[in-house]
């Protein structure tokens, strides 16, 4: 873990202990990207501002395999198309995350608040951030995808 920047680890171990505990399955870290203040969505990307002595947000980009997969899991039904359900489903599995995040944080003397997820469905657009992005790139056995953390100390 000492190759994670400090204020990127708690995002990692929030996914860690989320996919073990909810999914039963291990997550394998990427290579840490750096992108200067924007990033191409992939099909289902959730934005979560976040405030406190952090500022910014985390973009939680899911690939349409796991999107679905998630989807199914929570929701008991099969997914063929990336509609309102899956939409519900990895919007609040980032909030999950987010919240798990935050307590990690707060262990670090770190104290944040989470806002109101905003969803982006689709590969055709950019995020803009104000700050530059750190992106994680994360690996499973039900799909793939990316925890994107723009944030400023304040």
């Amino acid at each position: 873990m000492d190759f994670f920047k400090p204020f990127l680890e708690p995002f990692y171990l929030a996914a860690d202990f989320v996919f073990k505990d909810m999914f039963e399955k291990d997550i394998k870290p990427g290579i840490i990207q750096h992108h200067e203040n924007f990033i191409a969505t992939r099909e289902a990307n959730i934005n979560i501002g976040i405030a406190g002595d952090l500022a910014g947000s985390v973009i939680y980009s899911f690939s349409r395999e796991l999107a679905f997969n998630i989807s199914s899991i929570l929701l008991g039904m099969d997914f063929k198309e990336l509609n309102h359900f899956v939409a519900s489903a990895v919007a609040e599995i980032s909030n999950i995350l987010s919240g798990n995040t935050m307590t990690f944080l707060s262990e670090q003397d770190c104290h944040c608040q989470i806002g109101t997820p905003q969803i982006y469905i689709g590969t055709d657009s950019r995020i803009v951030t104000k700050n530059s992005i750190f992106t994680i790139p994360i690996r499973t056995a039900i799909g793939d995808f990316e925890i994107n953390v723009s944030l400023e100390s304040r």
